[in-house]
């Protein structure tokens, strides 16, 4: 059986992903403590739900696992699997956002482009001064992505907190 991954590549099917997948979520809810016979019990209804197919997307395997977590009465654990998902859709999403910020930093003229104007002492027409954006872009990227609590990325994300100098977010611990 061929999965097809999220950019179409196909990978052949391997059912301890599954189970990684489920130990990793079980561990979280139960303090760190994993019963394998229970992990195994899960993906094997997983592996069982998808059957002899010839191809299955990644996407519809993780919504199985989902889906028979629950049925397992593993609330909690399908909580926090579905939270992991949900925070690596973030991340992936996030990448091609930071790669249509850095094309509108080469290619916008600053007098259309508030970002761009939002330090007076930087001329970011001139080539310091995009450096200087990318550079700025790319580890407010980076912070939000992987330094700050998700709570606090999502507050400044939403408006409800504004992180003052976040190009200086690195400096700051949390």
């Amino acid at each position: 059986m061929q999965v097809v991954k999220r950019d179409g590549t196909r990978v052949s099917f391997d059912d301890e992903k599954i189970r990684n997948a489920i130990r990793k979520a079980y561990s979280v809810t139960h303090d760190g403590h994993v019963n394998e016979k229970r992990v195994c019990e899960i993906a094997q209804a997983v592996v069982d739900e998808i059957g002899n197919r010839e191809k299955i997307g990644v996407e519809e395997i993780q919504n199985l696992v989902e889906l028979k977590l629950m049925e397992f009465d593993e609330f909690n654990t399908a909580r926090a699997y579905i939270l992991y998902r949900q925070k690596h859709k973030i991340r992936r999403d996030a990448g091609p956002r930071l790669m249509d910020t850095y094309k509108e930093i080469f290619f916008t003229d600053a007098e259309n482009a508030d970002f761009k104007r939002d330090n007076a002492n930087i001329n970011t027409n001139a080539s310091m001064g995009v450096m200087l954006k990318l550079g700025t872009e790319g580890a407010k990227y980076f912070v939000d992505n992987y330094v700050l609590p998700e709570d606090f990325a999502k507050a400044d994300r939403e408006n409800w907190i504004h992180i003052h100098e976040e190009s200086w977010r690195s400096a700051v611990t949390c």
